[in-house]
Formats: C-alpha cells, structure tokens, sequence
C-alpha cells in the first residue's frame, strides 16, 4: 500500500511538470495574453488602432537588432524582444498592413550596411562590437527612422513606433504658428552670462516631429490662413495690431491656444538684467482680448495649493513643501477628458488663475483645478520674500482656482473701430514701416462657434520643468520628468484635430507614488506650519514688550537688563522650548505614522502570496483527501 501510494505521489508529480512545460509551449505558439495592469500598460492603445485601420497602403517596417551578440546584456535582450513582439503585434492588427521584416546584421554584412545606410546608429560595447536596436518605417518613397531604442524611454515605446508610422503616412502636417516673447526655437547670441547660445525648446522639438512649425515674428500683422493652430505663449510687450491679428484669426475659425503667466520663473531668471540684479517684468497678460473672450485673469495675483505642494531646498539644507510649485495630481485633472484622461503628475509654477467673467455667456470648460486647499499672494510680495515666509502667508481659502480652461463662444471682436493704427515711438511719430494692405475684410463676428484653450502658467512648458536632457552617443536623449509635454502636446493635437496619439502618449507608467506618506507630509507640514506661525507671534510679542521697556529705562541703565526684562527673557524662554517640544513630538508621530505603514505594506509585500498560495494548497489537500475518504 505504502508503495502504491509512493509510486501515485511520483506520477503525479511528474505529470504536473509535464503539463506545466505543454502549457508553455503550447502558450508560446498562441497570440494570447492577458493584461491585468491597472493602466493597461502592455495593451495596444485606441489610438495606434486607429493609426493602423487608417493606413491604406502597406508599411514596411524593418528592425534591425544584435541578436547573435554573444557580449550581449541580458537587459538589452529583454528589451530588444519585448520591442519585437509589440511590433509583431502591429502587423498583426493591421491586418496585413504592417509588413515587419527583422535582421541581425552581424559585422560585415550586407545587413550591416543598409542599417548604416538607413541610419540605424549602434552604440559600442565593452568588447569592442557594436550593438543595433532600432528601426525604420518604408512607404512608397517616404521613410522615417529611430536610429536607437534607448531603455531610458521603455514608456515611451508604443508612441515612439506609432508616431513613426504615423508621420510615414501622413507626410503632410499641419501647420501650427508660434508668437512668443521668449526664445524658443533657440540659435542665436548667448544669453548675458551664458556660455552657450540658448537650445531649442523640448516642446518645440516635440512638436516638429509630428507638425509643420513655424516661429512668427511679434511683428506679425495678419495670421495666414494655413496656420492651422496659433501658440500664442507668453505674450508680454506685443503690439496693438498682434492683438488685432490674433482677435481676427480666432474670429475666421482659427484655433488658439494662449499661455499666460502672472511671474514667469524662466522669464525672470534669463531676462538680460537679472545678472545685475535689474528688477524683471515677468508678467504677461492679454487684457482686452481676455476681457472680450469672456475670461478674468489677474496679472498681479499668483495661486498655491497646500495639497500639491512640492519639495524645494528653501536653502542651508531645509527641504520644505512649496505651495506655489504645485504636483498636479489625478484629483486636478478631469478624468473624462482626452486630453488629462491618462496624465498623472503635472509641475506647475508661480501660476495664476482664470474665471469665468461675470455676466458671461461664454462656456467655461475648467481641465486644470487646485484643491480646496489653494490660496492667492500677491506677485509682487513673492520675489522678496523667501519660501517659509511665503508659506507663512498663504491662507487656503476653499474655493478652487481653474489654471487651465477651454473657451467656446461665438466670439465678438475687441476692436470694433477695426485695425488699431500704427503706434507712435518715444519721439510722439509713427514708425517709419511700409503699410501692407490686409488680405482679410475685418469681422465683428463669427460665423461660427469657436474654442480657444487658456493656460495660467508658461513655466510647465520650459526645459527646466518638464524634461532633463542626456547627450548619449552625441545624440540628445529628451527624458520626461512629469506629464508636463504630454499635456502641452495632447492639448495641441486635440485642438488641431490630431488626436491619435494622445491615448498612446499618455500611458500609465511602471512607478505609482505612494499617496499615504505624501498625504501625511502635507498633514505634517500644515501642522508645523501652525506651530511656527505660534512661535513667531510670541517671538513679535516678547520682542516689542522688551523694546517698550527698553525705551522706558534710565540713560544710566542703557547696557543692563532690569529684573523685569530678565523675567520676560526667561519666560520667551520657558515658552520656546515648549513650543520647540511640540514640534518635535508632531515630527515623532509622522515618522511613526511612515514607519508602521511602511511596515504594513512591508509585511502584506511579504506575506499575503506566500499565505494565499498556502491557503489554496491546504484546502485543496483537504478536498483530495476527504474525498479519498468518502470513497
């Protein structure tokens, strides 16, 4: 019997694993997976879908990887099969549209020269043999490259493969038309102080991949009518006739979307007197225009919110949570929009804020909003005050700022009187410039309705705040640091009527935050920042009781402290080590708050699979053998 049972066991066994390894590799052969991620990360999104239903002729695509490398990472195998079973899973969505041809082009080649010759850039390994891992897109005589699959944007993946197959069919772009105040596109003297001449912005760079730019002059009079989409990003010192183009261009159906900023960071940090310590005009505004759309935005007013505060050095190694650089998380974003439906974190800094103008008739549609934990400062008193004195004068007031808001209307024009005549110089004449006549007759109305998308802040946009740039192999490698591009180029595409990208951008990513501990940071710092405000009201209050009796002394006693200012001392004293002590014990409890969740998540990391796989062994024993029992 003992036998029998032994000889059962092994068997049993052996079929187990003998079942298991079928599984595999029946499972290998078959194009069947299941995605239970909480954002879908490794499902084909609707917009490559649409990108693959909309091709109508065949697209090749050829990928070109090391395969037969025996030097070769393991972390770069993974990768380099991972990008070829999604680009399997193109061709086979497409219904035959995508044709993919894979090659190992090993050292002295035929398959090594054309990689060359279309551009494929290898990267040297330490034996000396070079690694490709990249691709290109072939339709008709159109063909778009990615030289190199860098690891560093494994998110980016699936939009890097669909934009190129996108732009190979579609080679012409709409046109998109930028008037700024600030240099964008790059080139140029440098800056005052710089070593470098100023590099184009990410966003510009990102936005030529996909569109036709072109960088307007604040000169310009008159928008063309193949500007599809108009940027009209912080617009400080323009001209009363750009004013009048814009108002026309939107009047005639063209879409806009305006940035506005109350203190521009970037601004006032790279203005040509901030190296002497000249006073910057930071501030950009469109008051007439705003006005006549229907919006209220104040130049001088900048918006913080204690909930999305972000981590800054406020100097001699304190970290504390600024309000006024605000971590957009999920709560300010609508979830039911496309353009913020998968955005996850957005920075945003010295903002300002938009309302709905009193009496309006326009429709308001806020995407952007702070908490109920949001406060207003005046701009002025920010650039001469230092952080925990900003924070010490923030008071929330519960209401909800819109930062960013799309506005519909059947738009009127600002400028009724029609093109506002020539401005006059410092001498009191007119500028000496030849009068072009306008190509358009001028317009009160609309015909139709019309949307224009507002944002209360520039600084989201700039290098600095959205991306962090890597020289690898002297090719610039552009690294997101936050949903702040995504945003900006979702927002551009949607407006334009480009939308296909945007649910492949705006993929969920492979780090989540944990909520909690941020949540009982902010908690904590409300807290202190309570008790500070307690301490420096008592600090004020001892310091000017001292200063009366001061004034209140004998000349002869000038140098001595009477008894009565040595009592106050002492008590201040007695006071601030009782305050200090408290501060200390909110510190304690918020680290021991961390600690035991931390040791929570620790412990269920640990356990819970472990216990619920022992779990379903034993009651499966139990089944098994009660059941032997029964028979």
């Amino acid at each position: 019997m003992k036998h029998y049972q032994w000889s059962y066991s092994v068997i049993s066994i052996a079929l187990l694993i003998v079942c298991l390894v079928g599984v595999n590799v029946v499972g290998s052969f078959l194009p069947l997976r299941v995605d239970i991620t909480d954002d879908r990360l490794y499902t084909i999104s609707e917009g490559t879908k649409k990108i693959l239903d909309d091709l109508e002729e065949t697209v090749t695509i050829k990928y070109y990887f090391s395969k037969s490398n025996s030097a070769l990472p393991t972390e770069f195998k993974a990768y380099a099969q991972r990008i070829k079973e999604l680009l399997e899973e193109y061709s086979y969505l497409s219904s035959g549209k995508i044709k993919l041809e894979v090659f190992d082009p090993k050292p002295d080649t035929e398959e090594e020269e054309w990689a060359e010759q279309y551009g494929i850039s290898p990267i040297a390994l330490p034996n000396g043999d070079h690694l490709y891992l990249g691709m290109i897109a072939l339709l008709l005589d159109q063909e778009v490259v990615i030289p190199f699959f860098d690891m560093r944007r494994e998110e980016f993946l699936e939009y890097d493969i669909s934009q190129a197959i996108l732009t190979v069919n579609n080679p012409q772009s709409p046109k998109i038309g930028i008037i700024s105040s600030l240099n964008m596109n790059g080139g140029g003297p440098p800056a005052m102080g710089a070593r470098r001449p100023p590099s184009q912005w990410a966003v510009v760079a990102e936005l030529k991949k996909n569109f036709d730019v072109e960088m307007l002059l604040p000169s310009t009079e008159e928008i063309s009518d193949d500007i599809t989409l108009l940027l009209l990003i912080h617009p400080k010192g323009f001209s009363e006739r750009l004013h009048y183009a814009v108002d026309q261009y939107v009047l005639r159906g063209g879409r806009l979307v305006v940035l506005v900023d109350p203190s521009s960071y970037f601004d006032a940090q790279n203005s040509p007197g901030a190296q002497y310590g000249m006073p910057p005009n930071p501030k950009s505004d469109l008051p007439k225009l705003l006005k006549q759309w229907g919006v209220t935005f104040d130049a001088g007013k900048l918006v913080g919110d204690f909930r999305y505060a972000t981590p800054i050095n406020a100097g001699g190694g304190q970290v504390v949570r600024y309000p006024l650089w605000m971590s957009l998380a999920d709560e300010a974003m609508p979830s039911e929009h496309p353009i913020t439906s998968q955005l996850e974190s957005l920075l945003f800094v010295d903002s300002g804020y938009l309302k709905k103008a009193k009496d309006s008739s326009v429709e308001f549609t806020p995407i952007l909003q702070t908490s109920l934990d949001s406060a207003v400062i005046d701009s002025m008193k920010t650039r001469f005050s230092k952080p925990d004195q900003i924070i010490r004068d923030l008071r929330p007031d519960k209401e909800v700022k819109v930062l960013a808001a799309f506005i519909k209307n059947q738009f009127e024009t600002a400028f009724p009187e029609g093109q506002p005549p020539e401005e006059k110089t410092e001498e009191g004449k007119e500028a000496q410039k030849e009068n072009v006549p306008l190509k358009h007759a001028h317009l009160k109305k609309a015909q139709e309705a019309n949307t224009i998308l507002v944002i209360a802040d520039v600084d989201f946009i700039t290098d600095s705040f959205s991306v962090q740039k890597l020289n690898f192999l002297g090719q610039t490698i552009t690294q997101p640091l936050n949903d702040n591009l995504n945003f900006m180029l979702n927002a551009v595409e949607f407006i334009s009527g480009n939308d296909a990208l945007m649910s492949i951008r705006s993929r969920g990513r492979f780090t989540r935050p944990f909520t909690r501990l941020i949540a009982l940071e902010q908690k904590a710092q409300l807290r202190f920042q309570e008790e500070e405000i307690a301490l420096k009201s008592k600090l004020k209050e001892v310091q000017d009781k001292l200063r009366n009796l001061e004034e209140q002394k004998d000349s002869k006693q000038k140098r001595l402290l009477t008894l009565e200012q040595q009592q106050e001392i002492k008590e201040f004293r007695v006071e601030e080590l009782k305050t200090r002590k408290r501060l200390r014990e909110v510190r304690k409890i918020l680290r021991q708050d961390i600690e035991s969740l931390g040791n929570w998540l620790l412990g269920l990391n640990i356990l819970l699979i472990p216990s619920l796989v022992a779990f379903i062994g034993i009651v499966f024993y139990r089944r098994r053998t009660s059941s032997r029992h029964n028979q």
